[in-house]
């Protein structure tokens, strides 16, 4: 009787390890007809044993290229969805595949709740991807500029020439910067579903994301079901075009910032504390020693008028950051470096040295995607924004695309998507490189497009707002005919 219950036991354990595997396995994976394959592999990273992830390598072999892939599936129990493939923001931006991160995207697929398998990859040219480039030669000139009291034109020139030494650096060593554009992005991510088998899916952009998405989107691929595009980058905008506004725009919002959050300073007074500050800092930038996010010596900031206009648009990001605008904009009316302007200089350093992004591939994306601008366009479209036309005026003179080689992406490109797919378009009111005003100009040629515009929050909604969760799970149940959560009733 033991011997039987021991043989019986032992039946249903490996019957029940043979169900779970065949419940997570990854799918059977297929070869293009360009020879683009997946090839499963073990994870680079430890793995939890209560959860399933599948890792692998999406092969571009007429192109060299190779992309890591990240397959969670959701437990069975919740799988009711189609899978999602997620597109990272930047362009240049890794998606955080490396095994200290691993663990944050557990949580998150946890905190987002989808009843789905979600899809991770690295974009070309960054992260673990292969090949992966980028511009060491830049950040350390950033970090040598940092105390510079060196007139402007000469301090753009340096950055220029470090540019240059990283672009001739590159293509001695073969690399193809014509390689890299949001077409060739959305190829990737198209042969990837397609070697996934896929027959049913759906698509999350962020950021520069959902320039990506948009593009496949254009293409109406077969299966493509919804999509959720968070802080829309559309395709005709042009970032030279567009920058002098953006930077304008965040300048003014940093003044109205506590009538749009019920804080108590009044829009007068800070646009009189911000241009108290910028006077100052433009006449004797201040010093600021911060602390140097690779671990060496403390590095010396000489924070002049430029550098605080840029560290209102860097803190407009994080919803968690507007609250302190108006504590930034006192202090340094006062001609004063405080803890929040210190706390905040240190945030956007950390940003700018950070290695999570790749200036190589950034500027090969931006240079190809959008179309040749000249000079004189370029200075008409400054001069309808006086307030930062000082601080931009060399942008162009000195901008990447003045050096970097550029693909000959379709002048099609640039134009406004149709599809009658179901979208939903989330923005945020603060943010201050992807504005509300953008995802409308994207949602006008999408007639079954929802734009949702959630106020005091900056870049990235889906992980800024908890209301954006159910909004987005929602969709996800019916994209035809989403649920109104109730805290958009409230």
């Amino acid at each position: 009787m033991i011997h039987r219950l021991v043989v019986l036991l032992l039946l249903l354990i490996t019957a029940s390890w043979w169900g779970w595997g065949a419940l997570y396995a990854p799918p059977t994976v297929r070869v293009l007809a360009d020879g683009s394959r997946l090839d499963w592999d073990q994870c680079w990273f430890d793995t939890p044993s209560w959860r399933p992830v599948h890792c692998g390598w999406l092969r571009r072999p007429r192109e060299d290229i190779v992309l890591p892939v990240v397959y969670l599936p959701a437990f069975f129990w919740q799988r009711r969805q189609p899978p999602v493939l997620y597109v990272s923001g930047g362009p240049g931006g890794a998606t955080g595949l490396e095994e200290e991160v691993m663990p944050a995207w557990l949580n998150w697929l946890d905190e987002v709740d989808w009843a789905a398998d979600v899809i991770l990859y690295d974009q070309r040219g960054v992260g673990r991807s292969h090949p992966a480039i980028d511009c060491p030669e830049v950040r350390a000139e950033q970090r040598a500029l940092f105390d510079s009291q060196a007139p402007q034109a000469q301090q753009y020139r340096r950055l220029q020439d470090a540019r240059r030494a990283c672009r001739d650096r590159l293509l001695a060593a073969g690399i193809d910067l014509t390689a890299y554009h949001t077409p060739a992005n959305a190829d990737d991510a198209l042969a990837l579903v397609g070697a996934l088998g896929l027959s049913r899916w759906r698509l999350y952009g962020v950021s520069y994301g959902t320039r990506v998405a948009l593009e496949i989107l254009r293409r109406a691929p077969a299966g493509l079901e919804a999509v959720v595009l968070d802080s829309v980058y559309p395709p005709p905008m042009h970032p030279e075009v567009q920058d002098a506004w953006l930077l304008a725009r965040a300048l003014y919002l940093a003044t109205v910032v506590c009538e749009r959050l019920g804080c108590e300073a009044p829009a007068m007074r800070l646009r009189a504390d911000l241009e108290q500050a910028m006077a100052r800092l433009r006449s004797q930038p201040l010093r600021l020693t911060l602390r140097d996010p690779a671990g060496g010596v403390p590095l010396t900031l000489s924070l002049d008028d430029a550098d605080l206009a840029w560290l209102i648009f860097d803190a407009e990001y994080q919803w968690n950051n507007l609250e302190r605008l108006p504590g930034l904009l006192a202090e340094l009316a006062d001609g004063r470096a405080g803890a929040i302007t210190r706390a905040l200089a240190q945030g956007s350093l950390e940003g700018l040295l950070g290695e999570g992004m790749s200036e190589a591939v950034a500027n090969s994306v931006e240079c190809s995607d959008n179309p040749p601008l000249s000079e004189e366009a370029f200075q008409r479209s400054l001069r309808r924004y006086p307030a930062v036309a000082a601080i931009k005026v060399l942008d162009w003179r000195y901008g990447p695309c003045r050096i970097w080689p550029r693909a000959p992406v379709a002048e099609a490109f640039a134009r406004p998507v149709h599809s009658r797919l179901p979208v939903l378009l989330l923005a945020g009111e603060f943010d201050p490189v992807t504005p509300p005003q953008w995802a409308e100009v994207a949602a006008r040629t999408l007639p079954r497009g929802e734009v949702l515009i959630f106020p005091g929050i900056g870049h990235g909604v889906l992980d800024s707002d908890a209301c954006a969760l159910e909004v987005v799970r929602a969709f996800w149940t019916s994209p035809e005919a989403p649920a109104v959560p109730e805290c958009l009733e409230l």
